[in-house]
């Protein structure tokens, strides 16, 4: 009877425990995803790890950093068969893609879809608000964002957490982009979408005063390719641009891609099939490194304020370099922050370490000087 008794009080204070469990952990992370409570849990686990073991050759990272850039490496790799048809490649790597289980969407972040028409070209907007309030298209500051996924992958789906905690952390409505993804709309059509909704804009009495062009990754790159385009056209150019990480050379000639090659945790492609992608059937007869696909080889002359941010272990960290010379021989005023041993568009994964959260209020201290 004793044994029987232990037993029923053990279980009772298991049960216990794992309610415990089951109500703290939503609680510390803010979110009840179950998908991306077992992300925090395994970073956690990870951090501990780290905690007791030192990077004597990176002495800088957080214990939290060298834990997520472990996780990362756990994580498979798409795995690509460059002989397949790409499209069906493409929607194999869409279908897993998965960025809210790194950073879930707040259930009380406000969406709001918007259709921009000019000149019979039609793109979809989503206003973004955190916490949520009334659209104010006449507000100081609009963001105009632009997502990151190589051109090929990403949605309002997949990048609504990290915008909407953007919107939070620099108190802006942002106003997302679903731009048209390669390989069924090859470059410029990103760029011509990202022109669209701009213009747009300006016909509703939206001044470019008031907008701040971001974006991460191809975002980035995307980012100025529309302000080029902007100023081909003579429109008036945004308040400010802001990259992190941007794809600015798609021909990959600077030489970090050989220095960082084993430092770089982001996805690897094959540059050719890579490049055929973007381009589509007639990528043969196309240049990678024509100004209208790479922005490194445009001009910056007229660009507006300019922040770049790139990570030192990462393949394009000299493509960021590159355009950031270029910007100062144009007289642009440009701020250049680099991260330290970190990766590819850093700060995206602000909620796991601080030299994200870091380069997050940098960014934001230099939205109100300009």
């Amino acid at each position: 009877m004793s044994f029987l008794n232990t037993v029923v009080g053990f279980l009772k204070k298991l049960v216990l425990f794992i309610l415990i469990v089951a109500i703290v952990i939503p609680l510390r992370y803010g979110s009840t995803d179950p998908k991306y409570l077992c992300v925090r849990l395994l970073h956690s686990i990870l951090t501990l790890r780290h905690s007791l073991v030192s990077d004597q050759a990176r002495p800088t990272l957080s214990t939290n950093y060298r834990a997520f850039e472990n996780m990362l490496k756990m994580m498979p790799s798409p795995k690509l068969d460059t002989s397949a048809d790409p499209l069906t490649v493409i929607k194999g790597i869409r279908s897993s893609f998965d960025m809210n289980s790194l950073i879930p969407k707040p259930s009380e972040c406000q969406i709001k879809k918007e259709v921009f028409e000019y000149d019979g070209h039609v793109v979809d907007g989503y206003w973004v608000n955190y916490p949520p309030k009334d659209i104010q298209k006449h507000s100081d500051k609009i963001l105009l964002y632009f997502h990151s996924g190589g051109y090929f992958l990403g949605d309002i789906h997949s990048f609504s957490g990290f915008e909407c905690r953007l919107s939070q952390i620099f108190n802006v409505t942002i106003l997302h982009l679903e731009y048209r993804l390669c390989p069924e709309h090859p470059l410029p059509a990103a760029v011509d979408d990202a022109v669209v909704i701009y213009r747009a804009l300006l016909r509703h009495n939206i001044s470019s005063s008031q907008l701040i062009v971001m974006g991460d990754s191809s975002g980035g790159g995307l980012a100025l390719l529309a302000v080029q385009a902007l100023i081909a056209h003579q429109l008036p150019v945004p308040r400010g641009v802001i990259v992190l990480s941007p794809v600015t050379d798609l021909s990959m000639s600077s030489e970090s891609y050989i220095r960082n090659k084993h430092t770089d945790i982001s996805p690897q492609f094959d540059k050719n099939w890579y490049i055929a992608l973007l381009l589509g059937s007639n990528h043969a007869q196309l240049s990678p490194d024509d100004s209208r696909f790479s922005p490194l080889f445009g001009s910056f002359k007229g660009f507006p304020p300019m922040y770049i941010n790139v990570g030192t272990a990462e393949k394009m960290e000299d493509d960021s370099r590159r355009v950031w010379k270029k910007a100062k021989e144009a007289n642009v005023d440009v701020t250049f922050e680099e991260g330290l041993h970190m990766t590819h568009i850093y700060p995206v994964f602000f909620l796991y370490y601080s030299e994200a959260r870091n380069t997050l209020d940098n960014i934001n201290k230099w939205i109100q000087t300009i």
